[in-house]
């Protein structure tokens, strides 16, 4: 079982990436919180189900959308919204299939964002839900 330790997004770097890539909320069966940016789920996937030694289930979940739009089993998806499945799916089988490493990613700390939101840094409105997420609502 490998022991990664991720970077971390600086503030500035968030909120880039909050207006204009989309993020992810992550919840693992271990009980592991973060978010992520929205294009690196399937990095994150297999380094996650590699550092827990293939046994933890992750739930990933978009801004303003109820329930997980992702949740796996290991390194395979269980249950998937179709559209952001597809957007995913050839990256994750390469990274399944092949000797091709994940890359590395940085994630964001969950109690940071919501002490931000607390504090007026960022709003709980999303500013580009049309543009980043409607599609999968």
């Amino acid at each position: 079982m490998e022991n990664i330790n991720y970077n971390k997004y600086s503030k500035k770097e968030f909120l880039k990436i909050l207006d204009e890539d989309g993020i992810l909320f992550v919840e693992t069966s271990l009980g592991n919180r973060c978010i992520i940016k929205k294009s690196d789920i399937a990095d994150f996937i297999m380094l996650e189900s590699t550092k827990t030694g293939h046994t933890a289930d992750m739930s990933f979940f978009m801004p303003g959308i109820s329930g997980p739009v992702i949740t796996t089993f290991g390194c395979f998806l269980n249950k998937a919204n179709p559209v952001f499945r597809e957007e995913i799916i050839d990256r994750l089988v390469l990274l399944q299939t092949t000797d091709t490493e994940p890359k590395n990613i940085k994630v964001f700390d969950t109690d940071t964002f919501f002490d931000m939101v607390d504090n007026n840094e960022i709003s709980n409105d999303i500013k580009n839900f049309n543009k980043l997420y409607q599609k999968y609502a």
